[in-house]
């Protein structure tokens, strides 16, 4: 090769290597900008930059390792970036030592905080699942509640009687008459199986029944013996009932009633008397005084019996609810009642029934007069 080519190669060669020296600088460059926009993504994530302030709850389960944990909280909000944390832990050497439960963090926490806090088991709020029968009051919710160590009792009982739930949900909002109630949110309180967080606040604990109940009576559901998704509420209204009345009843027949059955023949009793306001108290037979249902478990609302009253109070006690003293129905329901007790005071049996009573095993006992009813009093052994 002549002196020539060979310096043309040299110059060749030396101006690939210049450009390949700046594509190699570039590349450099580049990866050095995507780790430093990873860092600080990563900074900001484990120092809680930038991040919201809210209350989240996650359940950690049993034998959780780090990559699960890490899952767990990204999953809810809880970090944005899970390999950061994990890297993290590693450094800190907080990667085991998980302890199941469930946990409340918040969603701005750094990754010290948030380590620290699902490591101890003290931080666990434990959940309890509890049953709530048909025709539980409020006070015996309230009760059971702080029993296991969900919510405390008077905290319960002052937030049934605020108007801290109106603006939510309508059904509460609507409800008429709810400054001469004792309990504004008694017969709202849907029965049934409910999970609840041991030290939970009393608000939380509410809005699950609440909740409940507007998807149970508010909202269209399929209804056992309707063809089309409907709501109970829209069947109360077609039947020229509002929501209101409707609970009431279904909380009297709830109380009074020995059996499925005997619901739809007590609800009828119950209609049968409201139907004499029209009339001064007076039905077909010729009895008057009717307008008053007469019914035992209003007496001493809103305790369940005369013995469960605080004795300093219990011999001057008086419920407006009594329905022995005023006519037509109580100013609340009683009690909180189930969906067979709710049916029931929608499409009650057709009978001319006024009267009815129980014999001590539940035996049930109707009477279209009020001499048959003392008989049938005779008979179920109460007199």
């Amino acid at each position: 090769m002549d002196s020539k080519n060979e310096k043309k190669v040299i110059i060749k060669s030396r101006k690939n290597g210049c450009l390949f020296i700046m594509v190699w600088f570039v590349f450099l460059a580049f990866i050095a900008v995507l780790i430093t926009r990873y860092a600080m993504s990563g900074i900001n994530d484990m120092l809680g930059i930038g991040k919201e302030n809210n209350t989240v709850t996650i359940d950690i389960p049993k034998g959780s390792n780090l990559d699960s944990v890490s899952k767990i909280l990204y999953d809810n909000n809880v970090i944005a970036n899970p390999n950061f944390f994990k890297l993290y832990s590693f450094v800190t050497k907080s990667t085991k030592g998980f302890s199941q439960g469930t946990y409340e963090l918040k969603s701005n926490m750094d990754y010290e905080e948030i380590l620290n806090h699902i490591r101890n088991q003290s931080n666990s709020k434990d959940i309890v699942s509890l049953t709530f029968r048909e025709g539980m009051n409020i006070m015996e919710i309230s009760d059971l509640l702080e029993e296991n160590g969900v919510c405390d009792k008077e905290e319960f009982l002052n937030m049934c009687k605020s108007g801290e739930f109106n603006e939510k949900y309508d059904f509460i909002k609507e409800i008429p008459n709810g400054s001469s109630r004792h309990y504004l949110l008694e017969g709202y309180l849907f029965p049934d199986t409910y999970d609840f967080y041991r030290g939970e606040s009393a608000k939380d604990s509410i809005n699950r029944f609440l909740n409940n109940f507007q998807k149970r009576i508010i909202r269209k559901s399929n209804l056992e013996g309707y063809n089309d998704k409907v709501s109970v509420k829209e069947l109360a209204i077609g039947e020229g009932k509002d929501l209101e009345s409707l609970i009431i009843i279904a909380s009297l027949v709830q109380a009074e009633a020995a059996n499925k059955e005997d619901m739809y023949k007590v609800s009828s009793v119950i209609h049968n008397r409201l139907g004499t306001l029209s009339t001064g108290g007076k039905n077909s037979f010729g009895e008057y005084d009717l307008d008053r249902l007469r019914i035992d478990s209003t007496v001493w609302y809103p305790y369940r019996s005369r013995n469960v009253v605080p004795s300093e109070i219990v011999d001057n006690f008086k419920s407006k609810y009594n329905t022995y003293d005023i006519n037509g129905l109580p100013p609340g329901p009683i009690c909180n009642p189930g969906l067979e007790a709710i049916k029931a005071a929608l499409k009650p049996d057709s009978t001319e029934y006024y009267y009815f009573c129980h014999s001590s095993s539940g035996s049930a006992f109707y009477a279209k007069t009020n001499d048959v009813h003392l008989i049938n009093l005779r008979r179920a052994g109460l007199v």
